[in-house]
């Protein structure tokens, strides 16, 4: 039976069993960071059944997949009693085993020499070559294992001699030096394989299972809010009312962009008004945004702005909200004012190009180079919104900062020079792929969108979102057609992230 916890305090998780810290971060209702890792690992060997009870159940139909975590936690614990849940792991993908299990089967030792034969038998030579790297890397000496890389070498001569030398055992010399003599002498490659494995045995060297240097809490941000964008509009409410200011903001943030129906609406006025944090009253007038041509929420904004006893951070998030609305000569003067005061200033910034009016083209430039990270980043936007050519040239320059090289190939998009059209944009597409030295997936969906944008800016219908619309449904469609299942849009989070960094998508986008 699943757990009812929902949203818990992130800061109070001791009171929950082991269990229900799975289930529930399995249901995107907690972050999954050195808090929540903590509360689990702190237990001890007590927490050991709850998490074999929870790795070894059908969890299919899980928001977030816990197995990478589990594996982390397994690792640290060094538990035998993870056996089988590693074996299941190994089982759904073995021709391609992750450096985690094989690390924290190595470190169990001998007791996972007999499973690990099983699930090799189980699963056959043709993929079972990583079940055999993980045998050959125990440093544990076994009759079992011996024959079974013996017979390796017979199948995939270059594998099994990597795995024999690996496994440095001294009775595999006569089998080496019988392939070596049998194998074409213009097969340089395999002739070097063989010679190496051959060194490794006189070496004598044995693999230390100790030797891996692994730190537990890297494996997990210090903070983390559950993933709001994901779950539906009933929990992003529930998560609004949370005991944790930081799930708040998040659950009033995750309202941004979409369609706002009036119990949405009204309930981030009410906490736009009352919550106690200041930085929650700031995300709800953030999202208000959606609801902007509302005068009752416009009219509850201007109040906010010029309530001189709220908060700045509340004031300015209004700002930045009545920034995006018709042209308000009152809203015009407070971003001036804001943009006088050093510690308002990113904000005001930030309402400039947000509001679109080229009255603040000016400034931008002159904020470039400001020390202040956030300043210099709405001053990228602001280059990008305005449309100013003239500086394209700095821009590029910040295509090598990690810090800010995406607002800037945004900005860049929507500034570089040339008369736009449908027909231009994948050549100006092409040139900013030459001009950043190359863009990652996610980078280059990040551009598509900004000349999207660009093109709407200018009447035009944009091009990229509709091919992607296009693809998706074609996609769709084939898959209904082949396999009757139409696929799901949210990525596993130990799936390869989309946005082609090489990490998991838990590592990164899904972070």
């Amino acid at each position: 039976m699943q757990s009812t916890i929902s949203f818990p305090d992130p800061a109070n998780l001791g009171g929950l069993s082991v269990y229900d810290l799975l289930d529930t971060a399995a249901k995107a209702h907690v972050g999954i960071d050195r808090r929540w890792a903590k509360a689990i690992v702190d237990r001890g060997e007590s927490a050991i059944p709850d998490l074999v009870r929870f790795g070894l159940e059908d969890r299919a139909g899980d928001e977030v997949d816990l197995e990478e975590d589990l594996i982390a936690i397994f690792r640290h614990l060094r538990t035998p009693e993870a056996i089988p849940f590693l074996m299941n792991c190994i089982r759904r993908q073995p021709e391609d085993v992750e450096d985690d299990i094989i690390e924290t089967l190595i470190h169990l030792g001998d007791r996972v020499i007999e499973p690990l034969l099983q699930l090799y038998e189980e699963t056959g030579e043709e993929d079972g070559a990583d079940i055999a790297f993980i045998l050959a890397s125990l440093g544990v000496r076994d009759r079992r294992i011996l024959d079974l890389l013996l017979e390796r070498l017979e199948y995939d001569a270059a594998d099994g001699a990597f795995l024999l030398g690996l496994y440095g055992d001294a009775e595999s010399q006569g089998a080496l030096d019988k392939m070596l003599a049998e194998i074409d002498p213009e097969d340089a490659d395999l002739r070097r394989e063989i010679v190496f494995a051959l060194e490794q045995l006189d070496a004598k060297t044995v693999r230390d299972p100790h030797e891996e240097h692994f730190d537990f809490w890297e494996s997990f941000p210090e903070k983390a809010v559950p993933p709001a964008e994901i779950l539906s509009e009933e929990e992003r409410l529930e998560m609004l009312a949370s005991s944790s200011a930081e799930y708040r903001i998040e659950a009033a943030e995750a309202f941004r962009g979409g369609e706002m129906s009036p119990e949405i609406r009204n309930k981030l006025i009410e906490v736009a008004k009352t919550d106690a944090e200041p930085n929650v009253r700031g995300a709800a007038w953030r999202s208000l945004v959606e609801a902007i041509e509302d005068r009752s929420v416009r009219a509850a904004m201007k109040e906010a702005l010029r309530n001189e006893s709220a908060s700045l951070v509340e004031r300015t998030s209004a700002l930045v909200a009545l920034a995006q609305g018709e042209a308000d000569p009152e809203v015009t003067k407070f971003i001036r004012e804001f943009y006088e005061g050093p510690g308002t200033r990113a904000r005001a910034i930030e309402a400039m190009w947000r509001s679109l009016d080229r009255d603040f083209a000016h400034i931008y430039p002159k904020h470039l180079d400001d020390p202040d990270m956030e300043v210099r980043r709405n001053a990228i936007w602001g280059v990008g919104y305005a449309g100013l050519a003239a500086e394209v040239g700095r821009l590029r320059i910040f295509f090598e900062d990690d810090d800010l090289r995406a607002d800037a190939l945004f900005a860049y998009a929507l500034a570089m020079p040339g008369g736009i059209s449908r027909a231009k944009v994948r050549g100006m597409l092409r040139k900013i792929e030459d001009f950043s030295g190359g863009l990652s997936q996610g980078e280059l969906e990040l551009v598509k969108v900004a000349l999207d944008q660009r093109l709407a800016m200018n009447g035009m219908e944009p091009l990229f979102s509709q091919e992607r619309e296009e693809d998706e449904e074609s996609a769709e469609a084939w898959a209904a057609e082949s396999t009757g299942h139409v696929p799901s849009e949210k990525p596993g989070r130990n799936d390869p992230c989309a946005c082609g960094s090489g990490k998991k998508f838990k590592k990164c986008c899904g972070a």
